[in-house]
């Protein structure tokens, strides 16, 4: 009994990761040779690093820095991104607040500080969640966006 639950338990969590991805996963040497420089010369000593592919000329690289902070860099054309994840129980007032009354039947699934050209904004991926019991997957994802005094921005 404990085998089929343990294997039920995985057959689960394979599928919500499978469901969950909108970006496939790619190894370093499929990603463009200047964005693994750019990546290596901006952080020294990141681990659990994972490489994505946005679409042809974006990458995305998901990385621990050296606090086991959960971080992230966007390489494309039009420059370079970083992310710094929030947990959970530190997500701003004003993204669960405006998450709660704009976009009902939505979840929160991530919250990041975005900076790009010295801008920073605050960034949330949410998505309705539609099944059977456990069995459900992200439909209609989002990504909206605050200024950081917490201004809704928008999509």
């Amino acid at each position: 009994m404990k085998k089929i639950l343990a294997f039920t338990a995985a057959l689960m969590l394979l599928h919500g990761a499978l469901f969950a991805q909108n970006i496939k996963s790619v190894p370093e040497k499929d990603v463009k040779v200047n964005y693994v420089k750019d990546f290596q010369r901006q952080v020294k000593d990141a681990s659990n690093v994972e490489w994505y592919q946005i679409d042809e000329h974006a990458f995305k690289v998901v990385y621990l820095d050296v606090d086991k902070s959960r971080q992230a860099m966007v390489f494309s054309n039009k420059g370079t991104e970083t992310h710094y994840y929030i947990d959970k129980q530190y997500y701003p007032a004003a993204v669960r607040d405006s998450v709660s009354h704009l976009f009902k039947g939505y979840e929160i699934t991530d919250v990041w500080v975005r900076k790009m050209r010295g801008k920073m904004t605050y960034q949330a991926r949410i998505a309705q969640k539609k099944g059977f019991l456990w069995w459900k997957k992200e439909v209609d994802v989002k990504t909206i966006n605050w200024e950081v005094d917490g201004k809704y921005i928008g999509e």
